[in-house]
């Protein structure tokens, strides 16, 4: 068993804290200069779907190359190229080219910062014990959402205060204390035998964005896809649940991200202190399958906005843990040298439930309220739920044995 270095976790949860608030001051500054270029909401959907797609056809090979190369250097290329993406955006928006600069930033920031959360991911093994696994992945994700709130606040006063080309100085600060920090990174290499496997010109597995996770691990796939687009759905449509049906004003939707949140953090505390407890993950991830299912139901059952309050904290709660349980399953799941490509394969599962989301929320458009949308999705989860007590169990396999056809 590897024993971490203070020093290493030390660095390596700074790395999570500077690349959280860089990719949230990105996003609330992008999406914030797009709709004041625009004057429709549309042109922030445009910039969700881009980004997206992006993601879906290339995060595979993303995940090769993490498994190929050094992850720490693949973390530091990443650095630079977002280095580069926030100042050529900053550039570009000065000479009067928003919309076009953002969609190019986007696309590409979306392809480099997924690459970089794959490779940052992949390398706890390197850094916890095994069994500390779950411990470490829950105080990485406290320390994401503590950055993300922080860079929330800050890109909102820039956004306030300065000129929109200046306020891109924020994420571009972040990702170069992020690159500073990843220089000093020093981790475990993983083995030699596993990277010499990984050698060699690439698979077409390797490359398309229809490869399926391991069939250990597709049961956590299918959990997490719904979760993640219960995210998604929740993201796009809580601000108009609060306008259409709580006629509420943007204060009400700033308490339910608040509580979204809250109940993020309240999650992975929840998970640090249970981090011994190993045996019941795949029931656990079912058991926050129904708890999102149930939440979102509410919405159709009750629009008050105490009660919504409630749902969000439960959102939030389910939404993390969740997110936290499947990369732990992963990481035990496949060797070191194979966690780039899996944790590729379920992000593009997700994505792609993700992209499918969209689009049904663009082809109703208004004519269908929020609630409904939700009270739905929320059914459906339920189904599902149930459909996955019957899952067989199976046994861990090589994800280049899966990829060889």
């Amino acid at each position: 068993m590897r024993t971490p270095n203070l020093a290493v976790g030390s660095l390596y949860m700074s790395c999570v804290a500077a690349s959280a608030a860089g990719r949230n001051a990105y996003y609330i500054i992008a999406a914030w200069v797009a709709l004041a270029a625009s004057d429709t909401a549309a042109s922030v959907a445009i910039l969700l779907g881009a980004g997206s797609i992006a993601e879906f056809m290339t995060t595979n090979f993303g995940g090769s190359l993490v498994d190929r190369f050094d992850r720490r250097v693949v973390c530091i290329l990443c650095d630079v190229l977002r280095l580069f993406v926030m100042a050529a955006t900053g550039l570009g928006i000065a000479w009067g080219y928003t919309m076009p600069v953002l969609v190019a930033s986007w696309i590409t920031y979306s392809v480099v910062d997924r690459t970089y959360l794959t490779c940052l991911q992949a390398l706890i093994p390197a850094v916890a014990r095994a069994e500390r696994l779950q411990a470490f992945s829950s105080l990485a994700y406290m320390v994401m959402q503590a950055a993300n709130l922080f860079a929330a606040f800050v890109a909102g006063l820039l956004l306030t205060s300065a000129a929109k080309e200046f306020c891109f100085l924020l994420p571009l600060g972040c990702f170069a204390a992020s690159l500073c920090m990843m220089t000093q990174f020093r981790h475990a290499r993983g083995p030699r035998s596993g990277r010499e496997r990984t050698r060699g010109i690439f698979r077409t597995a390797e490359i398309l964005p229809t490869s399926l996770p391991l069939e250990r691990l597709r049961k956590s796939a299918v959990v997490y896809a719904l979760i993640y687009t219960m995210g998604m759905l929740a993201t796009v449509l809580a601000s108009a649940f609060v306008r259409q049906e709580l006629n509420g004003p943007a204060l009400q939707f700033g308490y339910l991200e608040a509580a979204w949140a809250a109940g993020s953090v309240i999650g992975c505390a929840f998970l640090f202190c249970r981090d011994r407890d190993t045996g019941r993950r795949g029931a656990d991830l079912v058991l926050h399958l129904v708890l999102s299912g149930l939440a979102l139901c509410g919405f159709l059952i009750w629009q008050d906005f105490v009660v919504s309050l409630i749902q969000m904290f439960v959102l939030g709660f389910s939404y993390n843990a969740a997110r936290i349980l499947v990369d732990v399953e992963t990481q035990l799941a496949v060797p070191g040298s194979q966690l780039g490509r899996t944790r590729s394969q379920i992000h593009t599962v997700c994505v792609a439930a993700g992209l499918f989301a969209y689009g049904i929320i663009a082809f109703l458009g208004s004519s269908v309220p929020p609630s409904v949308i939700f009270g739905t999705f929320g059914a459906f989860m339920l189904i599902v739920a149930g459909g996955l007590l019957f899952w067989p169990s199976k046994q861990a396999e090589s994800i280049d044995g899966l990829n060889e056809t």
